[in-house]
């Protein structure tokens, strides 16, 4: 019998794509596959659209988030997985495509990769219509190279990239206070839990480009959630570390990958609003003092920079902003 895999679509107010997102999974070549889609509280049409696609078929599964869940994909998602009788499953957003051959390739693939974890497959951006064209796309191996970027908050696939045995992925979860960085958790978390996993070059699943997305990202608003959630995620990575007794990753490689994530975000994001963030960073410096992350030179540094410098950083010409980054360089 041919493995089961569920796919998981969190929505919200996503009438608008929902249905070529839909309409990408009925186009599958695979077709054991369930559609489990979790609602956070949409007000728009998205649930009577859902509720259409269900009645048609039944491999559609439409559910509500439960009101003891914090809002937000991370729940909806993780409450998704706890409905998922798959074999495998595959994050989907709800405005994004999957390749017609997309679950095909990927069960074929694990078939031959049993002693694997989770497979990544390629994602590519587009902005109004896929590049169906484009089939490859050459990528970073190294695994250690790859859990350094995802630290480092750049990250080497995106959420719908892996394919994961369900029983593994109920280890890991997403983590439900992180409405950012999520999928940069699950990935770290994914990569030094999985007894291994492999990666591919071929696409077979397509992101929804948002033209206003340098825009929300430079919101103060947005800002404020990433400053809450690089905490989390710190939080979160120290209990990965502590629990994990896997030798291919060291603690104290990932300790100086956070660092260096530390300055890098707080070079872009903190510093340039230092008054609305002094006292999450005091946080961040105390957590990672806390967690012996920071050697001597490290920790006077940022102790300098944290009480001392900081509270002046906001003063025009005064030149310490530009002190603060020659020291966190």
């Amino acid at each position: 019998m041919q493995p089961l895999v569920s796919i998981i679509i969190p929505t919200f107010n996503s009438s608008k794509h929902i249905k070529a997102t839909f309409n990408s999974v009925l186009s599958q070549t695979y077709t054991n596959w369930e559609c489990i889609v979790v609602d956070d509280g949409s007000a728009d049409l998205t649930e009577t659209i859902s509720v259409n696609y269900q009645e048609n078929d039944n491999r559609f599964q439409l559910y509500q988030r439960p009101e003891d869940m914090l809002k937000g994909p991370s729940s909806a998602r993780n409450y998704g997985v706890s409905k998922a009788k798959g074999d495998y499953l595959i994050f989907l957003d709800a405005d994004d495509l999957l390749a017609t051959t997309c679950l095909e390739n990927r069960v074929e693939q694990f078939q031959q990769n049993q002693d694997c974890d989770f497979l990544v497959f390629q994602m590519e951006r587009f902005v109004e219509e896929p590049d169906f064209s484009k089939k490859e796309i050459e990528v970073e191996q190294d695994k250690n190279q790859i859990l350094e970027s995802f630290i480092q908050l750049h990250g080497q696939w995106p959420i719908t990239a892996p394919i994961y045995k369900t029983i593994f992925f109920k280890t890991i979860g997403f983590n439900s206070e992180l409405v950012v960085f999520e999928d940069l958790e699950v990935a770290i978390k994914a990569i030094i839990q999985a007894s291994d996993f492999k990666i591919y070059n071929s696409i077979d699943c397509y992101y929804r480009n948002d033209i206003n997305y340098k825009e929300k990202y430079n919101s103060l608003e947005v800002k404020t959630k990433m400053v809450k959630c690089f905490s989390q995620l710190l939080l979160s990575s120290v209990h990965v570390m502590q629990n994990n007794d896997e030798k291919r990753f060291q603690n104290k490689d990932l300790k100086a990958y956070f660092v260096q994530s530390y300055k890098t975000f707080f070079r872009f994001t903190i510093l340039e609003n230092s008054r609305a963030f002094q006292e999450d960073n005091k946080k961040i410096v105390h957590l990672l003092a806390a967690h012996s992350f920071l050697d001597t030179k490290n920790f006077f540094k940022f102790f300098l920079v944290d009480r001392v410098l900081l509270p002046f950083a906001n003063i025009k010409g005064s030149g310490v902003s530009r002190i603060i980054k020659k020291l966190y360089n």
